[in-house]
C-alpha cells in the first residue's frame, strides 16, 4: 500500500515562491527599476524582515495625466497612421508601379481595422 503522501508545509512553499521570483527578476536579460524591486522585496521577505518602502528602490507609478498624455499621443499618432494609409489606399504616391502595391497593403490594413472594431 502506498502511504499518503505528506504535502510541504505553507510557509516552505511560501519560501520556494519568494526565492523563485527574486531569481527570475535577477535573471532578466532587461532589468528595470519594477524588476529590481521585486527582487529586492522577494529577498526583503525570505530574510524575514518587514517591509520598508525607503529600504526599496520603488517602481515608478503612472499618475492618470502621464497615462492620459501618452493616450492622447497614441491617438494622435493612429489618426496621422490612418491617414497615411488612406492616402496611399487612394494612389497619391505618384509611382504608379508601387502604386498598386502599396494601396493593397493599406487596403489589407485598413479592413483588418475595420473587422477588429466591428
Amino acid at each position: 500500500m502506498n502511504a499518503p503522501q505528506q504535502l510541504p508545509r505553507t510557509s516552505d512553499v511560501q519560501q520556494d515562491a519568494l526565492d523563485h521570483i527574486m531569481r527570475t527578476a535577477r535573471a532578466s536579460t532587461t532589468q528595470t527599476r519594477r524588476l529590481r524591486w521585486i527582487a529586492s522585496r522577494a529577498e526583503a521577505a525570505l530574510q524575514g524582515r518587514p517591509y520598508i518602502a525607503a529600504e526599496h528602490d520603488q517602481p515608478k507609478m503612472a499618475n492618470e495625466a502621464a497615462l492620459q498624455t501618452k493616450n492622447h499621443q497614441l491617438r494622435l499618432a493612429n489618426t496621422r497612421m490612418r491617414v497615411a494609409l488612406a492616402q496611399i489606399a487612394g494612389g497619391s504616391m505618384g509611382i504608379l508601379d508601387r502604386d498598386f502595391e502599396l494601396a493593397q497593403i493599406a487596403q489589407a490594413a485598413l479592413d483588418a481595422e475595420r473587422e477588429v472594431r466591428a
